[in-house]
């Protein structure tokens, strides 16, 4: 079946878990004030790598508010640069976050270049003065540890306007692709096909996105019945 044929498919299913879960992504969408937090790069990027490889992740380094708070730009500023490192090995461990070292050296590159920029707000303001979603993308690919999929969700996350067509291709959206049958050597082709689905669908690629990630079982047996 033609990539083209599978995206109508896709897009019918979505419409009916769109109806079905009515108003559910409006709740997401008020995450748009989170954008106002002064520690919003930090935060975001502490979320990421919780829920890296493992979603799981976030109850341990985010949820955990004694983890949390040990690991905020702010606590890990009043430390040196050994006893900073001890730190955030240790959160990450008792996290159990996945891959707890590798995390903890992301964060602590985080750190360092969070500095280097000027510290919180002034890496803020420096994003947000990016012209457009590439340039963010770019801008956000520079930290320790963050790619395509999380330079994308951290802006989803807060449903940035310049990232409501934009599709973080994770595990679970791959399983989808998988289910359909399709595969893709790039990401931005992979980003392309869902964009098309949702444009089918009635929806903006943020929409389709958070639908396919939070009822991903849905999609799946849609796609199997269909």
């Amino acid at each position: 079946m033609s990539h083209d044929s599978q995206s109508t498919k896709l897009a019918n299913i979505a419409k009916k878990i769109n109806e079905r879960h009515s108003g559910y992504l409006d709740t997401l969408k008020q995450g748009y004030s989170e954008l106002e937090r002064d520690d919003f790069i930090w935060h975001f990027l502490l979320q990421s790598f919780s829920t890296m490889g493992r979603s799981s992740g976030w109850k341990g380094l985010i949820g955990n508010k004694d983890n949390y708070n040990r690991i905020t730009f702010q606590a890990l500023s009043k430390h040196d640069a050994v006893t900073r490192e001890k730190t955030v090995k240790y959160v990450c461990r008792t996290a159990k976050v996945r891959m707890p070292d590798k995390k903890a050296q992301y964060i602590l590159g985080c750190y360092d270049l969070v500095t280097k920029l000027g510290g919180l707000k002034a890496t803020k303001s420096m994003l947000l003065a990016e012209p457009g979603r590439e340039a963010k993308i770019k801008f956000l690919k520079q930290f320790p540890g963050i790619g395509p999929k999380y330079a994308r969700n951290i802006m989803m996350d807060v449903y940035h306007e310049d990232f409501r067509d934009s599709i973080a291709i994770d595990a679970r959206i791959k399983a989808i692709s998988e289910t359909l049958g399709l595969s893709f050597r790039k990401y931005e082709e992979h980003e392309k096909f869902f964009q098309d689905v949702a444009s089918k669908a009635g929806l903006n690629g943020w929409e389709l996105d958070r639908l396919m990630y939070n009822f991903r079982d849905d999609f799946e047996r849609g796609i199997t019945n269909a």
